[in-house]
């Protein structure tokens, strides 16, 4: 039996051939789109560089401290017969807070004053016997009457004096802060073998005004002065700057830490600022009015190296540049970029060196 028709290996070649030839034609165009697309102009936004003021600024962390603090103590001891305050209570300079009971003292003073007044009467009466009869009361007795007659009255001053320490006053206005005893307790004298602290009774701070103290690194401390301004931060006050400037600086570093103590005082009509607060200060250490800024966004930075885009004929061209101070807005160049050279700000993140691209201006 014999086929009529194109053999059957004939068709099936045509067919290969046909579909190999549709394959090449399809991928030829693909290429082409995708080169097209690769040379396609980026869309960048560019900026010129400006001469303008910069600062260079440290932030450090600080503590808060009472602009006066005192731990008040008892100079006599006895038994506490009054305390009139307690904490958070807010008294005057001069005010009574405490008062101590000295019987012995007061037992003191009464035998003392009878001293004075019979040292009195007797120097008075040998000094009227020797007027009288100068051969018959020598001098010396004179003397000797006028020396017991001192003796008492410096004996009288002093007990005074010791009672005078039985009342705890307010040294100056502030707050109550602590308070370590009460009526009937004990106090022994702060100059005697006791431990000190046995002898404390109140804290007392005063900090309608507050100390902001701050330890400087080493490497900074050359440009610490008086009046530099600072800006102070709580964490506990969020959204609160507190303005001031270095009011005092120690003048010699730390042994083990290698700091500098500094402290700047801060108006704290409202006490807002508590002492014992932990602050963050910023400190403004150097100033340029003429430096050539460009903003952080157009700075390129690979590891240790700084970079910039700029236009060069219709394309992009990477150039290294050498940076100074860095505010967080503006960075300082200090090679590697003219003023007449403008920089890309916006859609640098996918260049590359050397691509074509459309620049408009920054706003």
């Amino acid at each position: 039996m014999q086929y009529s028709g194109f053999p059957f290996g004939t068709v099936m070649i045509g067919t290969l051939t046909l579909t190999l030839l549709c394959g090449c034609d399809g991928s030829s165009s693909g290429t082409k789109a995708a080169k097209a697309s690769s040379s396609a102009p980026a869309n960048v936004q560019v900026v010129r560089p400006h001469t303008g003021e910069i600062n260079r600024s440290i932030t450090l962390p600080a503590e808060i401290k009472a602009y006066q603090q005192a731990t008040l103590y008892a100079k006599v001891a006895g038994y506490l017969k009054t305390i009139t305050v307690d904490k958070g209570d807010e008294v005057k300079a001069g005010a009574l807070l405490a008062e101590i009971e000295v019987p012995e003292l007061l037992a003191d003073l009464s035998k003392y004053k009878a001293e004075v007044e019979v040292a009195e009467i007797d120097y008075k009466r040998v000094n009227e016997a020797q007027k009288k009869a100068p051969d018959l009361v020598v001098p010396q007795t004179v003397d000797g009457a006028k020396g017991k007659l001192d003796v008492a009255k410096a004996n009288l001053e002093r007990t005074a004096t010791m009672l005078g320490f039985a009342r705890i006053t307010a040294p100056f206005p502030g707050v109550v802060t602590r308070r370590l005893v009460d009526p009937g307790a004990f106090i022994p004298a702060a100059t005697s073998g006791s431990a000190a602290q046995n002898a404390a009774l109140l804290t007392l701070m005063d900090f309608n005004r507050v100390r902001v103290q701050v330890a400087v690194p080493e490497p900074e401390v050359p440009f610490i002065k008086n009046g530099l301004p600072v800006k102070v931060k709580v964490e506990e006050l969020p959204g609160r700057t507190f303005e001031g400037a270095v009011s005092r600086y120690a003048g010699a570093l730390d042994e083990g830490t290698k700091t500098m103590l500094s402290e700047i005082e801060i108006p704290n009509p409202k006490r807002e600022l508590r002492p014992g607060m932990f602050a963050t200060v910023e400190m403004v250490i150097e100033q340029k009015s003429d430096a050539l800024l460009v903003p952080v966004e157009a700075l390129v930075v690979e590891k240790v190296k700084s970079s910039v885009f700029t236009i060069a004929d219709g394309k992009t061209k990477k150039i290294p540049v050498k940076t100074g101070f860095n505010d967080g807005v503006s960075v300082e160049i200090l090679d590697g970029l003219g003023p007449d050279r403008p920089v890309i700000l916006v859609g640098k993140q996918t260049l590359n060196d050397g691509q074509p691209v459309n620049t408009v201006e920054a706003r």
